[in-house]
């Protein structure tokens, strides 16, 4: 019988990490672990003391989860004495929870197909399986191997409690769970719980109208400004065309400066600085073309293993391809097998998806806002989706220099509807308050 594959320094050096981070910091790694990342049951045990801690409104350090250890006669069961001090000295340095997280990761995946292999191993043998229905069921598995990991944890909803009553205490507290902040104040002002896990977002404009000037500049406000880890996927362009306008953004140097070489010391200073900070932040960006949701998915996942993603944007949805010969002859079914495949991307990877999408040409037509019927390619967008922000500006058409450009969250699935203006400044493509 060979050893089920696992990673126990890690594990109990993860435990620590949560023991000693500050009640906010714990429920951030908190997205990203779940119990399954455990083998060992001792660390189980103390994997669920430490979520007991956070649901009661205590703080879980290492006396308290002790505490819930022993009201729960596990004690003994977990090593006593000896594997509390393991824990609590493992890793003192909370933000080191990140280098754990992908050992922890990859054990739970490797176990995972493991458990998945043996699985198939019975279906081949079972000669009462038509072969039919053993290659529909063996393509599926595979290709949700990574997901196929712990059927009990899913359909228990104990896990998915405690972090809904968890979340409930921290808003009635005045420290509700916020996810990412776009930067943009107004937007932010509507989207008061910000983009959080599992949200598909779109933003949706007609062509030239700002959808990658936004994009890009809420990737570095994730980025520079929240020092969160962001994978941006440009199908339009290329990645070197992505950083030269976000440095010349972020500098306020306009292109038009640069190319006239009328640029001056201090704007100079202004590109230097834009570059450094850029350089050491964590945007990483897939620019190869003619991608296929398929393909966004697995290099999401592999960038999310290696370090856990905080955002993924994608630039944008129209020119991603299915996968399947279905969506291949009917447009509409492929709109709707890509953004599904998106929204199921958002939700196995536990963070926002912010996906650029085209609207039709309809509001050009009737004149005023676009509507959410206005989305380009299938009404599954919009089903989809958890947030739809729409841009709009009266002033584009005029050609002014800065317009007052609109983003509409014409569908907000966890709060209000409404209209955030912004100042659009074209000179250096970046959004400013009006």
């Amino acid at each position: 019988m060979h050893e089920v594959i696992h990673e126990p320094s890690a594990e109990t050096a993860l435990l620590s990490c949560l023991c000693h981070a500050p009640t906010e910091d714990q429920r951030e790694i908190l997205l990203s672990i779940k119990e399954d990342h455990f083998y060992l049951q001792e660390n189980k045990i103390i994997f669920r003391a430490i979520m007991r801690c956070i649901a009661k409104g205590m703080q879980a350090d290492i006396i308290n989860v002790k505490g819930e250890i022993e009201a729960a006669n596990e004690y003994d069961i977990i090593g006593g004495e000896q594997k509390i001090t393991e824990v609590a000295t493992s890793c003192v340095a909370h933000n080191n929870w990140k280098r754990y997280y992908p050992k922890l990761e990859e054990a739970r995946y490797r176990r995972s197909l493991e458990y998945l292999a043996n699985d198939m191993v019975h279906k081949a043998r079972d000669r009462e399986l038509k072969i039919e229905e053993l290659k529909n069921w063996s393509e599926t598995t595979v290709m949700r191997a990574d997901y196929e990991i712990d059927d009990g944890d899913k359909l228990s909803i104990n896990s998915a409690l405690d972090r809904a009553a968890q979340n409930i205490e921290s808003t009635i507290a005045g420290k509700p769970c916020i996810g990412i902040r776009t930067g943009i104040t107004p937007l932010d002002d509507i989207l008061m719980f910000g983009l959080r896990g599992g949200d598909m977002v779109v933003l949706a404009a007609r062509p030239a109208v700002g959808k990658t000037a936004s994009a890009l500049q809420i990737a570095e406000n994730v980025a520079l400004n929240q020092k969160k880890r962001v994978l941006i996927f440009s199908l339009e362009m290329t990645s070197v065309a992505l950083m030269e306008r976000m440095i010349r953004s972020r500098a306020r140097v306009g292109a038009a400066d640069i190319l006239s070489g009328r640029v001056t010391p201090h704007q100079k200073q202004s590109l230097a600085r834009s570059i450094q900070e850029i350089h050491g932040s964590e945007i990483i960006c897939d620019d190869s073309s003619a991608k296929s949701i398929g393909y966004l998915k697995a290099v999401a996942r592999r960038a999310h293993q290696r370090t856990p993603l905080d955002l993924v944007i994608i630039d944008y949805l129209q020119l991603v391809k299915g996968d399947s010969k279905r969506g291949k002859d009917n447009r509409v079914c492929e709109v709707e097998e890509i953004s599904g495949g998106i929204k199921d991307l958002a939700k196995t990877l536990k963070v926002p998806v912010l996906v650029l999408a085209q609207l039709n040409r309809d509001p050009d037509k009737r004149g005023g806002r676009p509507s959410l019927s206005d989305l380009k390619g299938s009404g599954a967008i919009e089903q989809d989706s958890d947030i739809v922000i729409m841009l709009h500006s009266e002033d584009a058409q005029d050609h002014e220099q800065n317009p007052t450009m609109e983003f509409i969250v014409g569908k907000h699935r966890d709060g209000p509807t409404g209209v955030a203006n912004m100042s659009f400044n074209k000179a250096i493509t970046r959004f400013e308050v009006a």
